[in-house]
């Protein structure tokens, strides 16, 4: 056991990931080269032993062994290899058997979409588009809206009211215009430097238009759940392995998000935002029930499921430095994560 700077308890598992057992088989249909250390890279015909696949409308990632390294990739990349006993595919009727080659060959040489997207046809939004898809198109560590609008606020957004207050709507419908546009906006105009809190709108506006929400539809009642705990050890254990579990586009953003807002909680005395009134204003925009959003819920209960998605918002802001360290997990515990995931805090100065 070791002590962070902070005086924290670091538990430490020595525990190999290597040693969880897969629960199906896969083998590689596309190609995929990792973005980061928590992911795989692999070509196609290779063979995936899968440990974790959630159904693909929750995330589009799973994780899995390869090489005797174990990571995420995009489902989307694999196929399972299902009981020889399984039925094997029908027969295309011999009349039609010529078109279907056609079809099939006409799929085959189908331009990718990352060559479309080179080419400038294909040109796909950033707001509302789902954030995995999003950073795997771009290329990019977290969403380069997060970056910009981070950076410019730190620098320029030491103001009373910032995150809680809106900006005006029309420069945010035009700085998101811009964004969906592939430009990155010159957020040292005027316009902006006079309407600083319309850049921190439309921060806001882009984590609340992601179809899977930052903290995942997957992991919101687990993530309430573990608020629950009356320790405040076992609340940092299970959020951290909750934490390990989101795919890692969202664990980058979480990062990077986190740091950015707890370094803006360092500034309450000139902005009256401390952790707990920025947890309450961000909160909604991070951790969304679709069982609440499809049937919707009573006053009464819906004002208790804030309080609770603000005390865990507000729990990551003042625990930032232990639940994001390399060397936290739990004892005593299969660690069916790697230890050392990609981190997005050098992002943001290497982005200045």
């Amino acid at each position: 056991m070791e002590i962070d700077n902070h005086g924290n308890r670091l538990l430490v598992n020595e525990e190999a990931s290597i040693n969880v057992p897969a629960i199906a088989a896969a083998h590689v249909i596309k190609r995929y080269t990792a973005q980061a250390p928590d992911e795989l890279s692999f070509e196609v015909g290779d063979i995936v032993s899968v440990i974790d696949m959630p159904p693909r409308e929750d995330t589009s990632w799973w994780r899995g062994k390869h090489s005797f390294q174990v990571g995420f990739f995009p489902s989307e990349c694999v196929q399972l290899i299902t009981d020889s006993k399984s039925p094997p595919p029908a027969a295309v009727c011999r009349r039609h058997g010529k078109l279907a080659g056609l079809l099939r060959s006409f799929m085959a040489s189908r331009p990718s979409k990352q060559r479309l997207r080179q080419r400038g046809i294909l040109r796909e939004r950033v707001f509302g588009t789902d954030l995995g898809e999003h950073l795997l198109d771009s290329g990019e560590e977290v969403p380069r809206v997060l970056v910009s609008c981070a950076q410019f606020i730190e620098k320029y957004g030491i103001v009373d009211g910032i995150y809680r207050l809106s900006g005006v709507s029309s420069n945010i419908q035009k700085l998101r215009h811009e964004f969906d546009s592939e430009r990155i906006p010159d957020l040292s105009r005027d316009t902006y430097l006079q309407d600083v809190h319309c850049v921190s709108s439309l921060c806001k506006l882009y984590f609340r238009e992601l179809p899977n929400p930052l903290l995942t539809y997957r992991l919101y009642h687990p993530f309430t759940e573990a608020m629950s705990a009356t320790a405040e050890e076992e609340k940092l254990i299970r959020v951290h392995d909750l934490i390990q579990q989101l795919p890692p586009p969202h664990y980058r953003t979480l990062e990077y998000l986190m740091r950015h807002l707890s370094r803006l909680s360092m500034h309450s005395d000139r902005t009256g935002m401390h952790a707990r009134n920025l947890a309450i204003i961000w909160a909604p925009n991070l951790l969304r029930s679709r069982d609440i959003e499809s049937v919707g819920t009573p006053g009464a209960d819906a004002f208790r499921e804030v309080r609770v998605q603000s005390v865990l918002v507000e729990f990551l802001l003042c625990h930032v430095e232990t639940l994001f360290s390399d060397t936290f997990t739990s004892i005593g515990k299969k660690c069916a994560l790697p230890l050392h995931r990609a981190s997005a805090a050098a992002l943001f100065f290497c982005c200045m």
